[in-house]
Formats: C-alpha cells, structure tokens, sequence
C-alpha cells in the first residue's frame, strides 16, 4: 500500500514539475505560442525540464554537442513549431533526431559544426519550409541529394566553405523556393545545378570569387530567363579592391610645354629639326650582359661545373690507380693496425736484445750474406790497380760463427749441460 501511495506521489511531481519553466530559461508567449527562451546556459542537453506544451523553443548560445535519435520524441516535445539551436556545438545528428516533429515550421541549425548530415534527416518533419544550415562546414559534397523534402521553401547555405555543388544536390527540393548560396568558395556554377528546382523565385549568390566563365554566364541567362529574383554579377562587375584604389588616386593631366621636355631647334628656315642625341658606344661588358640571357648564363654555369666535376674526378681516380690498378686509400682503422703491429715488432726486438744480449744479428735484419773468402779485400780480376772495398765486420763468415743464431741459453740448459 505504501508503495502504490509513493508511486503516485511520485507521478504526480513528475507532472507538476514539467508545468513550472526551469530557471534556466524564460517562459512567456509570441504571437499566441507558448516560448522557452534557454539562451547561454551552457546546456548539454535538449531536456532541460521545459513543459511538454512548448511550442517556440529556442536552445542557442550552449554547449550542445549531439542529437541523439528520438532525443524530442521520448521527452514529449512534440508541439514545437520554431526550433532554435544555433551557435552549438553540433557535429552529429541522428536519422530520427527530430522524429516526432510533426509541427515543426522552421528549424534554425547556423554556426554549428556540421560537416555531413544524411539526405533522410529531415524526412520525420513532413511540415518544415525553412531549414537554416548557413555557418557549418560542407567542404566537400557528394554527387547526390543534398536534402530530401516535399515542402521545404526556404534553404540557406551561406558561409558553409562549399568549393562546388554537384549536379544531382537539389534533385529532391521540388517546392524549394528560395536559396541562398553566398559567401562560400565556388568558382562557377552550372545550369544543370538549378534546373531541378521549378518553383524557385530567388537565388543569392553574393561571392567574391565567381569567374565570369562560359558555364557561369550561361546560369545567369537562364536564372533571368526564368523570371528568378537575382543581383546579376557579371553583368556590371564592380572593381576589385586595389582596382579601386588605382583608380581613385588617378592624377589628373595637366597640358605641358612640349619645348620644356622635347630637344627641339630651329634653322633659319624656320623649320623644327629634331637634334638627335650623340649615341655612346656600349661597351663589350655591356654588349655582353644585354645579349646574354639569364637562361643562357645558367647553362653555362651547369656546364662549368659539370666539367669542373669531371676534371676532378678524373685527377681523384688518378691518385688512386697505379699501373693499370685501382687501390682503395686505406682507413683511419687500417693504418692505426699497422702502425700498431710495427710497434709490437720493435718492442719485442728490444726486448730479446736486452733479455739475451749474446745472440747474434736476426737473419732479417743482416745487411748481406755470409762469403766464403775469408780474407777481405781480394783483388778484382782484370784489374789489378783497382781494390775492392772491405766487406764489414757482420758480413764475414768465421770458422765459429753459425748462419742461424743458437737458441737462448737457459739456466735449466746449463745445469743438465754441464
């Protein structure tokens, strides 16, 4: 019993809650419709607690970001008639966003975020005729219908970056009566663009960027032709910004004394005779750089240096093929390691030199080998005034004296020796 009793209670608040105007918002009537005014409140959502009977509901300056599907029907708002939600921050809108809507009139969606938005969005809101979707961003359109509706009047696509519009995007707006298309960044236009549209009364196309092009002055002959309101553009083109300038700081001519600029004599005869000036002779620096292009002077400077490269390499290669044999210069690394392997080899000649001071000369490092005359200097044959130089000392083979040195003599040696 006490669950049925809190259960009603709470309906009951349910309901009188949604006959009170939230604080967030301003409550009151225009032009005998109930309106919510719920202007910068930096509101999230469309449920907001405005009563279900609103009709003018405008939602502008927040921070609505998302229109989920159903997101009106499931609340109730199903008599709203003007809808207000520009200046968000829209940037998805669901098929069924605004299903319910049956009233719906005019739905205002400028300065959001939008950069794409199905065909079929519109599709639940039978009775709209004005959608504003001027200050988003529809870059880049497909080849196919913008919007689908049978009773839309009024469309504006001002400011929203378009660059071209395809050929099928007003393919399904058979009652589109007025379109607005300025201020984005199309060059052209074609007539095929607007020859869907039969009821259309006025077209804007306010650009700073049209080119008075063949396709686009022949749109402007068929929007005239058909008796569309329109501020033809390529008919009276007004000047450009610097044109404007240029031409309001003009000077105005003042008559001149042509005896006070021209050299002009004249003979007895009373005859002008133009004096014509002495001409200087150009000098061959001068001839040069008035016959000589700058293209010219950059193919002679490629050639220079290819030859300059050539003779380079050549002089390169050169250094580094001997004999008909081309040697790699070797490394930084390679000539560290022989002069490293030189140095093991000195250091351990010194070594064996001090560590056994009676073994002889290395073989290596003899300057001549052994001769079997014992008795230096011999005579020369033939020639007996003439005396061969003494060999020396080193080079002398003694009775005693072995080719190869002996081993090193160690103190173990020397015990089991003696």
């Amino acid at each position: 019993m006490e669950l049925r009793i809190y259960l009603v209670l709470l309906i009951i608040g349910v309901n009188g809650s949604r006959d009170l105007c939230p604080k967030e918002c301003d409550c009151d009537i225009e032009n005998g419709l109930n309106r919510a005014t719920c202007v910068n409140q930096h509101i999230v959502n469309v449920d907001v607690g405005v009563p279900t009977a609103v009709q003018v509901y405008s939602l502008s300056n927040n921070a609505i970001s998302e229109l989920d599907n159903y997101c009106f029907k499931e609340i109730g708002y199903t008599s709203i008639q003007i809808l207000n939600l520009s200046y968000n921050l829209i940037f998805w809108i669901g098929l069924h966003a605004f299903a319910g809507l049956h009233h719906l009139i005019h739905l205002d969606l400028h300065n959001n975020r939008l950069r794409h938005i199905s065909s079929e969005t519109f599709w639940d809101t039978p009775e709209l005729e004005v959608l504003d979707l001027s200050s988003n961003v529809f870059e880049s359109l497909r080849n196919e219908p913008f919007l689908m509706h049978t009773k839309l009047e009024v469309l504006n696509l001002q400011n929203c970056r378009i660059k071209a519009l395809p050929e099928r995007m007003f393919n399904r707006l058979p009652n589109l009566k007025k379109l607005d298309l300025s201020h984005n960044y199309m060059v052209t236009l074609n007539t095929e663009v607007l020859q869907p549209l039969p009821k259309l009364e006025r077209v804007e196309l306010k650009n700073e960027y049209w080119k008075c092009d063949p396709p686009f002055i022949a749109a402007e002959s068929w929007i005239v032709s058909h008796g569309i309101m329109y501020e033809k553009i390529c008919k009276n083109r007004t000047p450009k910004m610097f044109e404007k300038i240029i031409s309001a700081v003009t000077p105005e001519k003042e008559e001149i004394d042509v005896n006070n600029v021209w050299n002009i004599t004249k003979d007895k005869n009373d005859s002008v005779v133009p004096i014509s000036k002495p001409t200087t002779p150009l000098t061959p620096f001068q001839k040069f750089d008035k016959e000589f292009s700058s293209f010219k002077a950059l193919i002679l400077g490629m050639e220079i240096g290819l030859g300059l490269g050539i003779v380079g390499t050549y002089i390169w290669l050169r250094s580094l093929c001997k004999c008909g044999h081309c040697t790699r210069p070797k490394s930084r690394r390679e000539r560290r390691r022989e002069r490293r392997a030189d140095a093991e080899v000195r250091n351990s000649l010194l070594w064996t030199t001090v560590i056994h001071p009676d073994l002889e000369t290395p073989p290596v490092f003899r300057r001549q080998p052994s001769l079997p005359d014992e008795n230096p200097p011999y005579p020369t044959y033939g020639l007996p005034s003439v005396v061969e130089a003494g060999l020396q000392i080193d080079a002398i083979c003694l009775p005693d004296r072995a080719e190869t040195p002996p081993p090193a003599y160690s103190e173990c040696r020397m015990l089991y020796g003696s």
